[in-house]
Protein backbone atom coordinates (compact mmCIF):
# COMPACT_ATOMS: atom_id res chain seq x y z
CA UNK A 1 0.00 0.00 0.00
CA UNK A 2 1.60 3.41 -1.30
CA UNK A 3 1.60 6.41 0.84
CA UNK A 4 -1.24 7.42 -0.93
CA UNK A 5 -3.66 4.64 -0.72
CA UNK A 6 -4.89 4.52 2.44
CA UNK A 7 -8.28 3.68 3.02
CA UNK A 8 -10.54 6.33 3.33
CA UNK A 9 -11.08 8.13 6.20
CA UNK A 10 -13.19 11.44 7.53
CA UNK A 11 -10.21 11.79 10.01
CA UNK A 12 -7.76 13.28 7.31
CA UNK A 13 -9.96 16.16 6.31
CA UNK A 14 -8.22 18.37 8.08
CA UNK A 15 -4.95 16.87 7.70
CA UNK A 16 -2.68 19.47 8.04
CA UNK A 17 0.50 18.48 6.24
CA UNK A 18 1.51 20.20 3.24
CA UNK A 19 1.31 16.61 1.24
CA UNK A 20 -2.18 15.13 0.48
CA UNK A 21 -3.65 12.98 2.76
CA UNK A 22 -2.85 9.14 3.35
CA UNK A 23 -6.12 8.33 1.79
CA UNK A 24 -5.68 10.37 -1.22
CA UNK A 25 -6.36 7.90 -3.85
CA UNK A 26 -9.71 6.43 -2.36
CA UNK A 27 -10.90 9.99 -1.44
CA UNK A 28 -10.41 11.50 -5.04
CA UNK A 29 -12.39 7.83 -6.35
CA UNK A 30 -14.96 8.83 -4.17
CA UNK A 31 -15.31 12.44 -5.44
CA UNK A 32 -15.08 11.06 -8.97
CA UNK A 33 -17.85 8.82 -8.62
CA UNK A 34 -20.05 11.19 -6.64
CA UNK A 35 -19.86 13.76 -9.77
CA UNK A 36 -20.32 10.87 -12.01
CA UNK A 37 -17.05 11.58 -13.97
CA UNK A 38 -18.49 14.75 -14.91
CA UNK A 39 -16.23 18.25 -14.89
CA UNK A 40 -18.03 20.47 -12.52
CA UNK A 41 -16.70 23.30 -14.63
CA UNK A 42 -17.99 22.75 -18.20
CA UNK A 43 -20.00 19.59 -17.93
CA UNK A 44 -17.77 17.02 -19.89
CA UNK A 45 -18.55 13.88 -18.80
CA UNK A 46 -15.73 11.17 -19.18
CA UNK A 47 -16.78 7.78 -21.62
CA UNK A 48 -15.68 4.30 -22.33
CA UNK A 49 -14.69 6.10 -26.23
CA UNK A 50 -12.76 8.90 -24.67
CA UNK A 51 -9.64 10.03 -22.40
CA UNK A 52 -10.53 12.71 -19.84
CA UNK A 53 -8.10 12.67 -17.36
CA UNK A 54 -9.97 14.61 -14.48
CA UNK A 55 -8.37 16.20 -11.92
CA UNK A 56 -9.90 16.44 -8.24
CA UNK A 57 -9.71 19.95 -7.04
CA UNK A 58 -9.92 21.83 -3.57
CA UNK A 59 -13.05 24.69 -3.98
CA UNK A 60 -11.24 26.80 -1.34
CA UNK A 61 -7.54 26.33 -1.94
CA UNK A 62 -5.51 24.78 0.78
CA UNK A 63 -3.40 27.89 0.56
CA UNK A 64 -6.64 29.58 1.70
CA UNK A 65 -7.00 27.51 4.47
CA UNK A 66 -9.22 25.06 2.48
CA UNK A 67 -9.90 21.33 4.32
CA UNK A 68 -9.56 17.96 1.98
CA UNK A 69 -13.09 17.29 3.21
CA UNK A 70 -15.32 15.64 0.80
CA UNK A 71 -16.99 19.02 0.42
CA UNK A 72 -14.79 20.98 -0.38
CA UNK A 73 -12.97 19.04 -3.38
CA UNK A 74 -14.78 18.85 -7.00
CA UNK A 75 -14.29 17.19 -10.40
CA UNK A 76 -12.23 19.24 -13.09
CA UNK A 77 -11.38 19.08 -16.61
CA UNK A 78 -7.30 20.02 -16.91
CA UNK A 79 -9.36 23.29 -18.70
CA UNK A 80 -11.15 24.16 -16.10
CA UNK A 81 -8.60 23.29 -13.63
CA UNK A 82 -5.97 25.74 -15.39
CA UNK A 83 -8.55 28.26 -15.82
CA UNK A 84 -9.15 28.01 -12.07
CA UNK A 85 -5.48 28.36 -11.20
CA UNK A 86 -4.43 31.20 -13.64
CA UNK A 87 -0.53 31.35 -13.88
CA UNK A 88 0.01 27.68 -12.87
CA UNK A 89 2.28 27.18 -15.13
CA UNK A 90 2.14 22.69 -14.39
CA UNK A 91 -1.24 23.36 -14.86
CA UNK A 92 -1.34 25.23 -18.33
CA UNK A 93 0.85 23.15 -19.66
CA UNK A 94 -1.59 19.88 -18.81
CA UNK A 95 -4.25 21.70 -20.37
CA UNK A 96 -2.70 22.65 -22.98
CA UNK A 97 -1.78 18.90 -23.50
CA UNK A 98 -5.70 18.16 -22.94
CA UNK A 99 -6.87 20.20 -26.07
CA UNK A 100 -4.55 19.29 -28.30
CA UNK A 101 -5.11 15.58 -27.36
CA UNK A 102 -7.02 14.65 -30.86
CA UNK A 103 -3.12 15.75 -32.79
CA UNK A 104 -1.46 13.85 -30.03
CA UNK A 105 0.19 10.80 -31.83
CA UNK A 106 0.67 8.83 -28.75
CA UNK A 107 -3.07 9.50 -28.65
CA UNK A 108 -4.35 8.82 -31.92
CA UNK A 109 -2.23 5.40 -32.12
CA UNK A 110 -4.29 4.18 -29.35
CA UNK A 111 -7.96 5.16 -30.64
CA UNK A 112 -6.45 2.88 -33.93
CA UNK A 113 -5.61 0.11 -31.87
CA UNK A 114 -9.53 0.28 -30.44
CA UNK A 115 -10.79 0.99 -34.21
CA UNK A 116 -8.67 -1.68 -35.73
CA UNK A 117 -11.02 -4.00 -33.65
CA UNK A 118 -14.27 -3.15 -35.27
CA UNK A 119 -13.42 -2.18 -38.32
CA UNK A 120 -14.09 -5.37 -40.11
CA UNK A 121 -17.86 -5.54 -38.48
CA UNK A 122 -18.26 -1.94 -40.05
CA UNK A 123 -16.62 -2.18 -43.13
CA UNK A 124 -19.24 -5.44 -43.98
CA UNK A 125 -22.16 -3.63 -42.98
CA UNK A 126 -21.68 -0.17 -44.97
CA UNK A 127 -23.30 -1.67 -48.17
CA UNK A 128 -24.47 1.76 -49.93
CA UNK A 129 -26.91 -0.51 -52.34
CA UNK A 130 -28.82 -1.44 -48.81
CA UNK A 131 -28.54 2.49 -47.49
CA UNK A 132 -26.89 1.67 -44.71
CA UNK A 133 -24.54 4.68 -43.25
CA UNK A 134 -21.01 4.38 -42.80
CA UNK A 135 -18.94 5.19 -39.53
CA UNK A 136 -18.19 9.18 -39.78
CA UNK A 137 -15.72 11.22 -37.58
CA UNK A 138 -16.10 14.52 -35.69
CA UNK A 139 -15.25 16.38 -33.25
CA UNK A 140 -17.69 17.64 -30.72
CA UNK A 141 -17.96 20.60 -28.38
CA UNK A 142 -16.04 19.22 -25.98
CA UNK A 143 -13.10 18.40 -28.25
CA UNK A 144 -13.19 14.98 -28.58
CA UNK A 145 -12.70 13.28 -31.40
CA UNK A 146 -15.63 10.39 -32.08
CA UNK A 147 -16.25 7.72 -34.04
CA UNK A 148 -20.22 7.60 -34.84
CA UNK A 149 -21.27 4.15 -35.58
CA UNK A 150 -24.01 3.34 -37.57
CA UNK A 151 -26.97 1.86 -35.56
CA UNK A 152 -27.00 -1.43 -37.86
CA UNK A 153 -23.44 -1.92 -36.49
CA UNK A 154 -24.28 -2.59 -33.23
CA UNK A 155 -25.61 -6.16 -33.35
CA UNK A 156 -22.20 -7.04 -34.67
CA UNK A 157 -20.19 -5.96 -32.45
CA UNK A 158 -18.81 -7.68 -29.69
CA UNK A 159 -20.54 -7.69 -26.17
CA UNK A 160 -19.00 -4.47 -23.81
CA UNK A 161 -17.90 -2.78 -26.63
CA UNK A 162 -17.74 0.69 -26.30
CA UNK A 163 -19.54 2.98 -29.20
CA UNK A 164 -21.10 6.41 -30.29
CA UNK A 165 -24.06 6.02 -32.37
CA UNK A 166 -27.02 9.09 -33.19
CA UNK A 167 -30.44 8.14 -32.32
CA UNK A 168 -33.85 8.86 -32.74
CA UNK A 169 -36.02 7.44 -29.48
CA UNK A 170 -38.75 5.74 -31.09
CA UNK A 171 -40.68 4.07 -28.32
CA UNK A 172 -40.41 3.75 -24.36
CA UNK A 173 -41.55 1.15 -22.01
CA UNK A 174 -42.26 0.96 -18.20
CA UNK A 175 -39.60 -0.79 -16.07
CA UNK A 176 -40.67 -2.23 -12.57
CA UNK A 177 -36.91 -2.28 -11.87
CA UNK A 178 -35.50 0.22 -9.08
CA UNK A 179 -31.82 0.01 -11.64
CA UNK A 180 -33.33 0.69 -14.62
CA UNK A 181 -34.13 4.63 -15.46
CA UNK A 182 -35.69 4.51 -19.01
CA UNK A 183 -36.06 1.63 -21.00
CA UNK A 184 -37.12 1.80 -24.42
CA UNK A 185 -35.64 1.71 -28.49
CA UNK A 186 -34.35 3.81 -30.66
CA UNK A 187 -33.84 4.10 -34.53
CA UNK A 188 -30.81 5.31 -36.50
CA UNK A 189 -31.61 9.09 -36.95
CA UNK A 190 -31.17 9.04 -40.79
CA UNK A 191 -31.29 5.51 -42.12
CA UNK A 192 -35.14 3.70 -41.68
CA UNK A 193 -34.71 0.25 -39.46
CA UNK A 194 -36.15 -1.56 -37.09
CA UNK A 195 -33.54 0.12 -34.41
CA UNK A 196 -32.49 -1.05 -31.32
CA UNK A 197 -33.60 -1.58 -27.78
CA UNK A 198 -32.11 0.62 -25.25
CA UNK A 199 -31.53 0.61 -21.01
CA UNK A 200 -30.33 3.35 -18.97
CA UNK A 201 -29.32 2.19 -15.79
CA UNK A 202 -30.46 4.50 -12.69
CA UNK A 203 -28.31 6.40 -10.39
CA UNK A 204 -26.22 8.44 -12.61
CA UNK A 205 -27.67 11.43 -13.21
CA UNK A 206 -28.78 11.11 -16.68
CA UNK A 207 -32.25 13.04 -18.40
CA UNK A 208 -35.27 11.56 -19.52
CA UNK A 209 -34.92 10.86 -22.87
CA UNK A 210 -38.05 11.49 -25.34
CA UNK A 211 -39.87 10.01 -27.95
CA UNK A 212 -38.94 11.62 -31.22
CA UNK A 213 -36.49 13.26 -29.57
CA UNK A 214 -32.62 12.82 -30.93
CA UNK A 215 -29.47 12.16 -28.90
CA UNK A 216 -25.78 11.04 -29.51
CA UNK A 217 -24.99 8.45 -27.03
CA UNK A 218 -21.46 8.82 -26.71
CA UNK A 219 -19.45 5.59 -25.21
CA UNK A 220 -22.90 3.47 -24.74
CA UNK A 221 -21.84 -0.04 -24.24
CA UNK A 222 -23.24 -3.27 -26.38
CA UNK A 223 -24.46 -6.25 -25.19
CA UNK A 224 -27.46 -8.77 -26.22
CA UNK A 225 -30.72 -9.04 -23.95
CA UNK A 226 -32.72 -12.43 -24.72
CA UNK A 227 -31.13 -12.89 -28.19
CA UNK A 228 -31.90 -9.24 -29.17
CA UNK A 229 -28.98 -6.29 -29.44
CA UNK A 230 -28.92 -3.52 -26.50
CA UNK A 231 -27.47 -0.11 -25.92
CA UNK A 232 -26.80 0.12 -22.18
CA UNK A 233 -26.61 3.77 -20.72
CA UNK A 234 -24.64 4.33 -17.47
CA UNK A 235 -22.03 6.04 -15.91
CA UNK A 236 -19.07 5.46 -18.45
CA UNK A 237 -21.91 6.84 -21.58
CA UNK A 238 -22.99 10.68 -21.72
CA UNK A 239 -26.07 11.86 -23.84
CA UNK A 240 -25.95 14.76 -26.17
CA UNK A 241 -29.48 16.29 -27.53
CA UNK A 242 -29.12 16.94 -30.82
CA UNK A 243 -30.84 19.26 -32.82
Amino acid sequence: MTDKDRPYSATYADHTSDEYPPDWQNRRRRVLDRDEYTCQGCGVRGTRVDDVRFDVDHVVPKSDGGSHALGNLQTLCPSCHAEKHAGNSKLERRARRYRNRNRNRSSLVRRLLRIVLVVPVLLSLARSDEGTAEPRTLVDDAGRRLEVSPLDAVGDLPSETGVTVEVVVTDLWSSESDSVHQLGRVADHSVDGDGVRFVIWSGYGHSRLAVGDRYRLIGAETNRYEGEPQLVVDKLTAIRPLD
